[in-house]
């Protein structure tokens, strides 16, 4: 297999998974009002952290779901390099996350 298409075929996956993270955090940056119970000089703010966390969870979650359900796919297509592509992605990828929580 060529390696131009296994990088390429990577780099989609990245890609699609920045925007993923990316779409999400911008949904939660232009419609949570942190100073929604503000009322006067009453100064109030509410943690909208464990929410955006939440959602980012939710959707590396799904992504890394497809990937596995893509590289079933693949395998059984007989095109076992972008197989093991997306298997190496989402081992990399569970070992620096790992990595983080240490």
């Amino acid at each position: 297999m060529n390696a131009k298409k296994i990088v390429l075929h990577l780099l989609i996956r990245i890609g699609i998974l920045v925007l993923l993270v990316g779409s999400v955090f911008l949904l939660w940056y232009l419609t949570v009002d942190r100073h929604k119970h503000s009322q006067g000089d009453d100064h109030k703010h509410f943690d909208t952290g464990l929410g955006f966390f939440i959602m980012e969870f939710m959707a590396i979650q799904a992504f890394c779901l497809g990937m596995l359900i893509e590289m079933i796919y693949l395998f059984v297509k007989k095109k076992q390099n972008l197989g093991f592509t997306n298997l190496g992605f989402l081992i990399i990828s569970l070992c620096i996350a790992l990595a983080l929580c240490i």
